[in-house]
């Protein structure tokens, strides 16, 4: 089967309660400006909202009339980035800025926003943040340290993980 290439952008929509509030959020501590807002559909139930991350990515926000502000750590939401969420619910959501000096610029922004901010913590493949958004979204900024990104595969893990070698070679690519 032929692999298909992705284009270089992407959109992550999350859910929210509150819509005003999180654009008010992520224009204040992130930066971020504002490229959409209007109907998801046509009954008029459901608002969605667009903000810039760069030139190819965008992060956007629902809101309906029958979204749940029920927030249950561990099971819905994860406490921090590294803890359980139930399976197929987002456990944190990660950017990523271009250097260490942004990394450090980004947090000192967040911190002077009066939010938590943890980090950075040294991956060995990247440095990151994190800190909590609207809805007790779990959120990370990272900067990458390297470019070899096969220093990124631990053996340990993909055994742990119960992935063949054969698997993994379909997994980085080979036939």
């Amino acid at each position: 089967m032929k692999n298909i290439q992705l284009n270089d952008y992407s959109n992550l929509e999350l859910n929210t309660k509150d819509m005003k509030s999180t654009l008010a959020y992520f224009s204040d501590v992130l930066a971020l400006p504002l490229v959409s807002i209007k109907w998801a559909d046509q009954s008029k139930a459901a608002v969605r909202a667009v903000m810039q991350l760069n030139k190819n990515s965008m992060i956007s926000f629902l809101c309906t009339l029958r979204t749940s502000d029920v927030i249950e750590l561990g099971v819905t939401h994860s406490i921090n980035a590294g803890d359980s969420t139930t399976a197929g619910t987002l456990q944190h959501n990660a950017l990523n800025v271009d250097s260490l000096e942004d990394l450090l610029a980004m947090r000192d922004r967040i911190r002077s926003c009066g939010v938590h901010c943890v980090g950075p913590m040294d991956h060995g493949f990247c440095q990151s943040i994190y800190f909590v958004g609207p809805d007790e979204t779990a959120l990370e900024i990272s900067t990458l340290t390297t470019n070899n990104i096969r220093e990124w595969i631990e053996p340990s893990t993909v055994e742990a993980a119960g992935v063949t070698k054969e698997e993994m070679k379909k997994l980085l690519g080979g036939d």
